[in-house]
């Protein structure tokens, strides 16, 4: 064997999965043993030359009737019509048991163990490679001897946590039976390994559009589609058939291949590199749980980029829900065949529903991981979007009606240094049209090759727990069933918790690059420029309240220094230098001020809490701390809406706290008992807190206007929708008459948004006719405006009223 394990490793180089095996809680110093998915002669042969090799812990010697300490849950038998074979494994685990059970002050760990020569969708391309790669199904000892040649440097070893056989498990059962229940449970685990590994058995995937068809509620609904449209049953069945096609996903491994060969280029022709946070917990739930990933949606990259980050970290890339607008000729195909199941903007067919809502359940039912974003289109501002119910309401009645294992949501948040679509998102944040994505437009993105984009970080958040959710709004979910159109307020409830759950996890996991600190401070500045020392402390401050007051411990920060940072964004062309005999200037771009609001809002309610407090240094010299906290405690409500902050109020508060004592450490304020002080004006802590409570500035002068339109008005004189049409256009001309480079500022949604919460606050209230009336608890915010907000800003929007 030792002289067969060398030769062997001529050819194989292993990689393990998880890298840090000591999570999985193996004990060394007791009896354990490795146990084979299937038992091969290379396989063992890898596995004992990783144990020689002090790579993987050696057993020790036991007193369990075992003559191997490496055994195999599966044996294939024979030459030619060969049969697997579970039964020498039971028999070795029964004896096992009865040893056990005669001695209980004994037990032993039997340490599950997948080898693998070659991923199904392998980095390598190329006939023999493909033929050779793992994959589903029997394997021939010819076979198995081929891909180790050809596969061998790119070996994974998957090991997972162990089963004690103990007292516990052995106490009061047959060891015939337990020892065939070791087998399955060891077996289904093996399964779930494959499949996240080299992907799901793909032997049925030509019938799934068939399968789909034949379901009960599509066929009713194709019964009364026909009813409907008093058309004949062959017609509509036809047109059932057409939109499936239209629909579904033609997942294919020679696709993702292709896919994965061009975007390893890709990625190293356009970007400096893509890295991922927090992955680990990912992949430890891959085999456990049925995974959802939701990403914020800010670039067509994001469809790409989570596929094949997956993908070269060892796991199978999901099925992606796209736009039904990137569907597209030669495109569509080679996207189809990557995973992507098209969707349309808009359900205006009761049959199209029902086909997409049985489809995406088959996938869910099928342990088939899924993609797509809850914010239904691309975030042109950089804020994150407001969640769309359709995906989240399908997703969850199919759990409802045909759950296997947990289901939970994958957030993550992607952060580029520089957007590719950036030009496009300039002229419509200008008040350009949205262009439709077609070949032609493609064809000329070669043109992005040109250019260079920076780094592209991935940050994986927490995962959200469906089953919590239920829990939460209806503890006998598991007894019940939902119909297509059934929609219960517990089952809205779910729904639009989830969203925002999602949504507020995204944003825990923030990623702060070098373009984000640079928008936040210049955009915050006179004329967009600053002189290159005094914008080095800016960034430095803004570095240091990240570190010092964390808003998550998901959040991450670029490692680059201040210098570092400055010339990352002269040479993606958003900032210029302008040398100077006083010091040098760094500005904004003329053409980059648009766009630059968009990386700004990547990052902005990060410091929600540290920019609402310098606001009130910027009118006054002193302020109590109590009035801080209790404004804190007002406003509260409308920014963790506008900004899916993660704290409650009383939270909120609390880390109004550790900033202000943040500040007092960073020397940015002085504290007289519970007073707090700024310094002296023309101080450079006044200044770097003027710049730091222009970051929100915006925010709340659009949150003034509205209250301040509600005081000028007679109750019951407005509707919602006049209210917010006023706004909108107090604002914009706001926004011309001081130049405000945020098109964001007089954006209607988020005006609509502002005036849905004071509903929800009971700030105000609608008449019978639909008309406002507010409360006298808008007293206090009017009032609390005044203090943070500027006199000529507060007088400039009661002028234009």
């Amino acid at each position: 064997m030792s002289l067969l394990s060398k030769l062997i490793y001529l050819r194989v180089k292993v990689e393990y999965s998880p890298e840090k095996l000591e999570k999985l809680g193996i004990d060394t110093e007791q009896p354990f043993v490795y146990v084979l998915a299937s038992d091969s002669t290379i396989s063992r042969c890898i596995l004992w030359e990783e144990i020689g090799r002090g790579r993987l812990p050696k057993p020790i010697d036991h007193d369990f009737p075992l003559e191997k300490k490496v055994l195999a849950n599966q044996k294939q038998e024979g030459f030619l019509n060969r049969e697997t074979n579970y039964r020498t494994f039971q028999n070795q685990i029964t004896d096992v048991i009865n040893h056990q059970q005669s001695q209980p002050q004994q037990n032993l760990q039997l340490v599950p163990v997948s080898v693998f020569l070659g991923r199904a969708p392998d980095k390598d391309h190329g006939v023999f490679k493909i033929l050779f790669s793992e994959r589903w199904g029997i394997t021939g000892r010819f076979r198995k001897f081929m891909s180790l040649l050809i596969h061998g440097k790119h070996t994974l070893l998957r090991v997972g946590k162990p089963i004690l056989v103990d007292q516990d498990m052995t106490s009061g059962q047959s060891p015939e039976r337990l020892a065939k229940k070791i087998s399955r449970v060891l077996r289904v685990h093996a399964n779930q390994v494959k499949t996240a590994v080299v992907g799901r058995d793909l032997s049925h995937r030509r019938t799934i559009a068939r399968n789909i068809i034949k379901r009960a509620a599509v066929q009713a609904e194709i019964k009364a589609y026909a009813e409907r449209r008093k058309m004949p049953m062959e017609k509509a069945q036809k047109e059932a058939e057409a939109i499936i096609k239209e629909i579904a996903a033609d997942y294919s491994y020679n696709s993702i291949k292709l896919m994965h060969r061009i975007f390893r280029w890709f990625w190293t022709k356009v970007y400096d590199g893509v890295k991922l946070n927090f992955f680990d917990e990912v992949r430890s739930i891959t085999t456990e749980k049925e995974i959802v990933y939701t990403p914020c949606h800010r670039s067509h990259i994001d469809y790409l980029i989570l596929s094949y980050s997956l993908y070269e970290k060892g796991l199978v890339p999901p099925h992606i829900a796209a736009g039904i607008n990137l569907n597209l000729p030669v495109v569509g195909r080679v996207l189809r065949g990557s995973g992507a199941f098209f969707i349309r903007r808009s359900f205006n067919s009761a049959l199209y529903s029902t086909i997409f809502s049985e489809y995406l359940s088959s996938l869910i039912a099928h342990g088939v991981a899924v993609e797509y974003f809850i914010e239904g289109t691309r975030s042109r501002t950089g804020r994150l979007l407001h969640p769309k119910a359709g995906m989240l309401a399908m997703t969850v009645r199919s759990y409802l009606n045909e759950r296997s294992k947990p289901l939970v949501f994958q957030p993550s948040s992607l952060n580029y240094e520089k957007l590719m679509e950036g030009a496009s998102y300039s002229k419509e944040l200008g008040g350009g049209e949205k262009k439709s994505e077609s070949l032609g437009g493609l064809f000329k993105a070669r043109k992005v090759l040109k250019d260079e984009y920076g780094r592209l970080t991935v940050n994986f958040s927490e995962t959200v727990e469906l089953d919590a959710i239920l829990d939460k709004h209806n503890p006998k979910w598991r007894e019940v069933s939902l119909g297509i159109k059934e929609k219960p307020q517990w089952f809205k409830d779910v729904v639009s918790d989830a969203g925002k759950q999602i949504l507020t996890k995204i944003n825990e996991s923030a990623h702060v690059n070098p373009i984000n600190l640079l928008a936040i401070t210049l955009l915050s500045t006179p004329n967009r420029s600053a002189t290159e020392e005094n914008l080095k402390t800016q960034i430095r401050l803004y570095k240091d309240l990240l570190i010092k007051a964390p808003y998550s411990d998901r959040t991450t920060i670029t490692a680059l220094n201040e210098d570092e940072i400055i010339a990352t964004g002269i040479r993606l062309k958003f900032i210029e230098k302008i040398e100077h005999p006083l010091g040098d200037v760094i500005k904004v771009r003329d053409e980059m001020a648009v766009l630059m609001t968009y990386y700004r809002n990547n990052i902005v309610h990060l410091f929600a809490a540290s920019s609402f407090i310098a606001m009130f240094f910027v009118n006054m010299k002193s302020v109590s701390r109590k009035e801080v906290l209790r404004m804190m405690a007002i406003v509260y409500p409308f920014i963790k809406n506008e900004l899916f902050l993660k704290w409650s109020v009383e939270e909120f508060v609390a880390y109004g706290r550790q900033v202000i004592n943040t500040f007092k450490v960073l020397n940015l304020i002085t504290t007289d008992r519970l007073t707090l002080k700024r310094h002296i004006g023309g101080s450079k802590q006044a200044a770097q807190l003027r710049v730091l409570a222009n970051a929100l500035m915006q925010t709340y002068e659009r949150f003034f206007i509205v209250i301040a339109i509600l005081q000028s008005q007679p109750a019951g004189s407005m509707s919602s929708a006049e209210l917010e049409n006023q706004c909108h256009q107090v604002a914009s001309q706001l926004s011309l008459l001081y130049e405000f480079n945020s098109p964001d500022f007089f954006d209607k949604n988020l005006f609509r948004q502002f005036i849905s919460v004071l509903k929800t606050e009971q700030i105000i209230s609608t008449d019978k006719e639909g008309n406002i009336i507010p409360s006298d608890n808008i007293a206090p915010i009017f009032k609390g405006a005044k203090t943070i907000l500027s006199k000529r800003t507060r007088h400039s929007i009661l002028y234009l009223l």
